[in-house]
């Protein structure tokens, strides 16, 4: 405070708001934004899941078929495994021995029959024509004792034709119950590869049929994502749209009354007084009352 200024006013409280506008660029950028995300929102549910493509219809469709190819082979590895728990039969000797009887053993007779009667007769003819003996007892014993000595011979060449090709029989009869052993495992075995080999056929279309439906699904999302991408791009950056300020304090430039103020009001009070004092006397006594009061107050804000 000084002679010529008074002490401030009191403090007080003031509150200032400022609007501003968004730059053009930044509310239509929240335009589009908006825009995009409306269309998403709205969209038709059914449209914002990509369909199942043709490869994934397809592998569907051929999924019960997979799963279930492996049957026929094993029906007929169940069949043979069967057939091969009733051990070897006579039927099945007779499968091998009665080809080697019709080839073997019965071949052995034709071709004795057909010397015989090629080789054998006519030469027992022209031995007795030539000395006379045609037609005699001497003959007919000598013919049938060589009959006789050739079909005993031929009979036991048979049978032990027929004895070996039993039991060649009967060897082949077992192996090829082995082989028919080995069949039913390998029919097992391609029905169990058969049906890997189709479910992974089958799984293949899904997969590929998969990765076109992926594709759809982002041609669908591709707008939402632009803007998804177009609004990381602001942000953390804030526009304001309005700024407040506080103030407390005295008002600036508002200050009470100054001493010599006070002063002048008082003298101008004496010279307009009820008991006629002049208007220099009444400056004089106030400005002597200034003059301690000033002194008072210095002597206050100097002196311990």
């Amino acid at each position: 405070m000084s002679i010529l200024q008074g002490d401030p006013l009191p403090d007080v409280k003031t509150t200032t708001t400022q609007a501003t506008t968004a730059p053009g660029y930044y509310t239509d950028y929240l335009s589009n934004l908006a825009r995009a995300g409306n269309a998403a929102t709205n969209m038709d549910p059914s449209q914002m899941v990509a369909g199942f493509s043709n490869l994934q219809q397809q592998g569907f469709g051929q999924t019960a078929d997979a799963a279930s190819s492996y049957i026929p082979q094993l029906t007929a590895a169940q069949q043979t495994a069967g057939d091969v728990a009733q051990g070897v039969t006579q039927q099945d000797i007779n499968q091998f021995f009665n080809p080697y009887t019709s080839s073997v053993v019965d071949e052995l007779g034709r071709k004795t029959q057909q010397n015989i009667q090629r080789n054998i007769l006519p030469s027992l003819k022209g031995m007795f024509t030539a000395s006379g003996g045609m037609g005699s007892q001497r003959m007919m014993n000598a013919t049938g004792q060589t009959l006789a000595d050739l079909q005993a011979n031929l009979s036991g060449q048979q049978a032990g034709l027929m004895q070996k090709g039993y039991s060649d029989s009967i060897a082949d009869a077992l192996q090829q119950q082995q082989l028919q052993n080995q069949a039913a495992q390998t029919q097992g075995n391609l029905a169990g590869s058969e049906q890997q080999m189709a479910l992974a056929g089958n799984k293949a279309l899904l997969d590929t049929g998969a990765i076109q439906q992926a594709y759809e699904q982002a041609k669908i999302e591709a707008p939402l994502k632009q803007a998804s991408n177009a609004a990381a791009l602001m942000r953390g950056y804030s526009i304001p749209t309005s700024t407040t300020q506080n103030f407390t304090g005295p008002m600036p430039g508002a200050y009470g009354v100054s001493p010599l103020a006070a002063v002048a009001g008082v003298g101008s009070l004496f010279a307009a007084g009820k008991d006629g004092i002049s208007a220099a006397t009444g400056v004089g006594k106030a400005a002597t009352d200034a003059y301690d009061w000033i002194t008072k107050t210095y002597d206050k804000y100097t002196k311990p």
